[in-house]
């Protein structure tokens, strides 16, 4: 499996990265648990053989999908090689290109054009068209990016503005914290947060900590004992929770063969997250 990472040069505003996965037969078969990333985004499949399940519930990826955030772990299974490409977003930029509610496809992977049949032809004949030569796909995708309305108002507004300073704190912050600066109470944030980025506001928190101690763990190899207190953790036994809340393992499944394909985006992730 290779992973790689394409520059975002003109969307920085909506787009966290593009990014370009290519599984080989070597790498078949494959099952990896992937954890909630704290990211939205669309991504096109070029081939089948590439499944997700969460639950009782099993998807089959092809073409266009559109996924929204995770709150919990899902199984992936790759049964035949192939290419993805796509872009992972920021996190209101799914609502403001959609203006759908973020909420209604957390937890999923969704065919796009049941979203929005005009944009999604659009974007197919991009992918389709720059086969092959990816950093081209990724410059034009920005330049029709770049074409489309946006849902902007107050309220996104607000919620980009405390999305920065979650990221700024590195998930060490709490929603009372939050809250202190805010023209209204928990329920109306927890509603207007939910709407626009799809997760409340304590789940992004979490999330969000916990991908960011993961990423040092994996980048640095510094002692995981060093990074649970570096971390605002009460103690492993709390970083335990939260590992098992978001990957359904407890702690020492994590050195075995399903967690390679997040270990890989983990170690080789070009962005901190923090802008």
């Amino acid at each position: 499996m290779k992973l790689t990472y394409f520059d975002v040069t003109k969307t920085s505003h909506l787009i966290e990265e593009f990014f370009l996965i290519d599984y080989q037969k070597k790498d078949v078969p494959l099952e990896a648990i992937i954890p909630p990333l704290n990211f939205s985004g669309l991504a096109y499949f070029y081939s089948k053989g590439q499944r997700i399940s969460l639950a009782k519930e099993v998807t089959d990826l092809h073409k266009l999908s559109v996924y929204g955030q995770f709150s919990k772990s899902y199984k992936f299974n790759l049964y035949k090689e192939g290419i993805v490409c796509g872009m992972n977003f920021k996190a209101t930029s799914l609502h403001k290109l959609t203006n759908i509610d973020a909420s209604s496809i957390t937890n999923k992977y969704k065919c796009f054009h049941k979203i929005n049949q005009v944009i999604t032809s659009e974007l197919e004949n991009i992918f389709l068209k720059g086969k092959d030569e990816y950093h081209q796909v990724f410059d034009k995708l920005e330049d029709y990016i770049l074409t489309l309305p946006l849902t902007e108002n107050k309220n996104t507004l607000i919620i980009d503005e405390l999305v920065k300073k979650i990221h700024l704190k590195e998930g060490m912050i709490s929603v009372n914290e939050i809250l202190e600066d805010l023209p209204f109470g928990q329920k109306t944030l927890e509603t207007n947060f939910k709407k626009t980025v799809g997760l409340t506001p304590s789940k992004y928190i979490r999330i969000h900590r916990f991908k960011k101690l993961m990423k040092e763990y994996e980048g640095k190899k510094i002692d995981l004992k060093d990074l649970i207190y570096m971390y605002d953790y009460y103690d492993e036994s709390h970083f335990a929770k939260d590992f098992k809340s978001f990957t359904s393992k407890s702690l020492k499944d994590y050195f075995k063969d399903e967690f390679l394909l997040i270990k890989e985006i983990f170690r080789n992730t070009k962005y901190d997250y923090l802008h």
